[in-house]
């Protein structure tokens, strides 16, 4: 038996005792056959590591998967943006622009040892950021991109994205909001070292095939060491799965020695994966993904850089209408900055719920 967090978690793994939420609740059954649809579950409901057995399972059949419903925490943003708008349509030609761009010059530095141009690739990003109006439209016209596959040059062009207006929240000069901007946007390069079968792999990984997978951070940084860029870019590459508190990879390294660059590219990075869609599950909730920061973010990320992102984050949904997990909609009127993702819903009924003090409630969708 061994601990596995919950990010960690693959198909096949069989558990080895009942796994509980905070509030008691069982999640899983002892000896589940873990499934894409069962490890969403664990995620949703912010269970942060899980027992596992060292049985090899790779015969065994999921039998608990239709007897645990997944509860509704996906939602479908793109439902809120028009994208008939003249903003949009600027939004989405900036988009498709820089990722043929963008993909064409990385695999350049990266197969044929092509010089990195960080100004020009950075150039064609900062257009994306001209085309909208705020960072709410950031946000949510991402998320409108559901026709793209989950490849390494679009989630590493959304995390560049989400770093710039990181940046700018954390009040940087412009200069270091070019800088966190482009460590984004080179962050997951090492990936393309990686077998794409083993990176594309639809099913569950093995030891092994996880095991090359963490050794993107160290091939990034080798790559980009060699090239003439900031050595921001190069750290952000190398500690961008490190964790303040020693729980990350591949060095686990600790807060004061992790570059600062990375820690903002980390966040950005984990919210990006969290909230888009993948192959084993639809993309999460805002608030629910900021619910799951907030259970571990003061040990494992910069204090105030994680609250400052969430910050921010929950106030780009002020007067957003959302739908609760008792099917009862409303409107966001206000923020309780001690627990974030339980912010004050105003019903159509006009009456008021809190969620800090409804805790049996939480915002299931974005409406």
């Amino acid at each position: 038996m061994k601990t596995v967090f919950s990010s960690d978690l693959r198909e096949g793994m069989v558990t080895a005792a009942d796994t509980y939420t905070d509030q008691g609740y069982m999640v899983v059954p002892k000896d589940t056959v873990l499934t894409k649809n069962l490890i969403t579950r664990i995620i949703n409901n912010n269970v942060l590591t899980v027992e596992i057995t060292g049985e090899d399972i790779v015969n065994k059949k999921p039998e608990a998967e239709n007897k645990l419903m997944l509860t509704g925490d996906f939602i479908d943003i793109s439902k809120s943006v028009d994208t008939t708008t003249k903003q949009y349509q600027q939004f989405k030609k900036a988009y498709d622009n820089n990722i043929e761009n963008l993909s064409d010059k990385i695999n350049d530095v990266v197969h044929k040892n092509a010089p990195i141009d960080v100004d020009d690739m950075l150039e064609n990003t900062l257009e994306i950021v001209k085309s909208t109006n705020s960072p709410l439209s950031i946000f949510t016209m991402l998320s409108t991109l559901k026709n793209y596959d989950d490849s390494t040059f679009n989630h590493s062009l959304n995390v560049s994205l989400i770093c710039n207006i990181f940046g700018r929240w954390l009040n940087l000069s412009d200069k270091d909001i070019e800088l966190v901007t482009a460590c984004g946007l080179f962050h997951d390069i090492g990936k393309l070292l990686i077998p794409q079968e083993i990176i594309k792999k639809p099913g569950k990984l093995t030891d092994e095939e996880f095991a090359i997978i963490k050794t993107h951070p160290k091939k990034g940084y080798d790559l980009l060491k060699t090239k003439n860029v900031d050595p921001h870019i190069q750290m952000a590459a190398l500690m961008h799965h490190e964790k303040c508190d020693g729980s990350g990879y591949p060095m686990r390294l600790t807060g004061d020695k992790i570059d600062w660059c990375a820690k903002i590219v980390t966040i950005a990075d984990i919210y990006e994966a969290m909230t888009a869609k993948r192959v084993y599950r639809g993309p999460l909730s805002p608030f629910k993904v900021i619910s799951m920061f907030e259970d571990d973010g003061l040990k494992k990320y910069e204090p105030h850089y994680i609250l400052t992102f969430l910050e921010h984050v929950v106030n780009s949904y002020v007067n957003c209408r959302v739908k609760l997990s008792n099917g009862a909609e409303g409107d966001v009127i206000f923020i309780n900055k001690v627990n974030l993702s339980k912010p004050l819903i105003k019903t159509a009924d006009n009456n008021f719920i809190d969620l800090s003090k409804s805790t049996e409630l939480s915002i299931e969708s974005i409406l």
